[in-house]
């Protein structure tokens, strides 16, 4: 796996044992930002980003890569946040991250809420239905917040509908990219 662009464009990343974790393919990260790149409501230079569940940190070292100004990552597994660390060490700026480790739903409240968040939590667990009301509730997320849902391809987000709209949504094989903004906070 390996930064596809900007600064750092084809740099590896080193990446934790798959038991713990799903990490986003070169092709769908690839996709991923080239959907923000080109999306209107987005800009990815000077952005503020959260990547949640981050695993190998491949998201937000990708948007570090791409021109954002700032990224927290948030991982809980103690082994796979060590590799995160190592990520970090290689291909980020200490003044432009905050890595915390720990559970997502604990952290504390945001300092200012963020332009773009990255979530991609274990499969079939329903955080789906907690992490983006928690990190609202938490002043991670604003009215113009564009939040990255990586899901299982069952995953239906109707019940989030209430908070979110889905302004885009793309299937690749099993996986559902879901790109979501909030109706008002």
């Amino acid at each position: 796996m390996r930064i596809i662009g900007g600064k750092n464009r084809g740099r590896k990343l080193t990446l934790p044992d798959e038991a713990y974790t799903r990490p986003t393919t070169d092709r769908i990260r690839e996709a991923v930002f080239n959907i923000l790149t080109h999306h209107p409501e987005v800009k990815l230079q000077g952005s503020q980003v959260l990547d949640g569940f981050a695993g190998s940190g491949a998201m937000g070292l990708e948007a570090l890569s791409r021109g954002a100004i700032h990224v927290t990552f948030v991982e809980q597994q103690v082994g796979v946040a060590k590799i995160l660390q190592k990520n970090i060490e290689v291909l980020a700026d200490k003044s432009q991250i905050e890595l915390i480790r720990g559970d997502l739903m604990k952290i504390k409240r945001a300092s200012q809420p963020m332009d773009l968040i990255f979530l991609d939590p274990p499969y079939g667990k329903g955080l789906e239905f907690t992490a983006i009301p928690y990190l609202q509730t938490q002043g991670w997320i604003n009215k113009n917040t564009i939040i990255i849902y990586e899901t299982d391809v069952r995953t239906d987000l109707t019940p989030l509908l209430s908070m979110i709209v889905i302004i885009d949504e793309r299937v690749y094989g099993a996986i559902k990219i879901c790109f979501l903004r909030p109706h008002n906070t």
